[in-house]
């Protein structure tokens, strides 16, 4: 899903916890619960995963996930 990016940093600044890729381009973070898996492009970010699924892509795009 297309998020603007002025709404996805509006939602990565609202989120307690922010975690980061070494590149900067994958982010994973709660929102409304349950955890959140966004990719950074130039113009938009977009949504990869939500929920446990965005926790095990996080892992595979080299995003520190809670209790690593």
């Amino acid at each position: 899903m297309r998020t603007a990016l002025s709404d996805f940093w509006r939602l990565a600044g609202e989120a307690g916890v922010l975690r980061v890729d070494p590149t900067g381009q994958y982010f994973l973070f709660p929102h409304a619960g349950e955890w959140r898996l966004y990719q950074r492009g130039i113009e938009a970010a977009f949504l990869l995963a939500t929920g446990e699924g965005a926790l095990a892509w996080a892992k595979e795009f080299g995003v520190p996930v809670p209790g690593s």
